[in-house]
């Protein structure tokens, strides 16, 4: 990872799943755990598809596409994050980003923009004993529109008092990739800096 080359820029967006923090397994099997236990049909593929996307929105589309109606998708929500929190609870690791972060840091400004609710984003952030030291947290429940829509990223930009064209995002999933474009940022798709672990094997 040649760590210079990201110089140009103001500040940095990290995403946080599957970016900056190795929790991409625990996440996969507290979805196998939720959706098992609803009789929720899925494939490898589809979750790969909604990678970044909010879990509630996710059960929605899920049930859709398996044409599931009357579900209770606040239940299966809770009972997905319920069994994410028991698992990454007893274990939390970053990723090999964790080089960028710790070589710029004071230099530059931070933030995490992550399709994870405030409340879990922190919690994860503060285990790591990294929170304090980042200029912004945008969870889901902090912005309408979630990626790929902009909005996430875009009040990193505000919270952190940078011109969007100044930064620079860090992701893991298309659909993040696609709000940094839509937020005019400039990003790195770290799934070309090391192998994706998320939804990869045959479920």
């Amino acid at each position: 990872m040649q760590l210079e080359q990201y110089v140009e820029y103001d500040a940095f967006i990290f995403d946080m799943d599957g970016t900056l923090i190795d929790s991409m397994g625990q996440h996969q099997k507290a979805w196998v755990y939720a959706l098992n236990k609803f009789n929720i049909p899925f494939t490898a593929q589809q979750m790969l598809a909604m990678s970044g996307k909010p879990t509630e929105q996710t059960v929605e589309i899920l049930a859709e596409q398996a044409n599931i109606q009357d579900l209770d998708v606040a239940l299966i929500s809770e009972t997905k994050e319920q069994r994410y929190h028991q698992l990454v609870n007893q274990e939390v690791q970053v990723t090999p980003l964790i080089k960028v972060f710790e070589h710029y840091l004071g230099e530059k400004l931070m933030a995490v923009g992550t399709g994870a609710s405030q409340q879990q984003a922190e919690m994860l952030l503060n285990k790591l004993g990294i929170a304090e030291q980042l200029q912004a947290i945008v969870g889901a429940d902090l912005v309408a529109r979630h990626k790929p829509a902009p909005d996430t990223f875009l009040k990193c930009a505000e919270l952190m008092q940078v011109a969007p064209q100044r930064c620079l995002v860090f992701e893991d999933a298309d659909a993040g990739i696609a709000a940094a474009q839509a937020a005019g940022m400039a990003y790195v798709d770290v799934r070309e800096l090391w192998p994706a672990n998320y939804f990869v094997e045959p479920l």
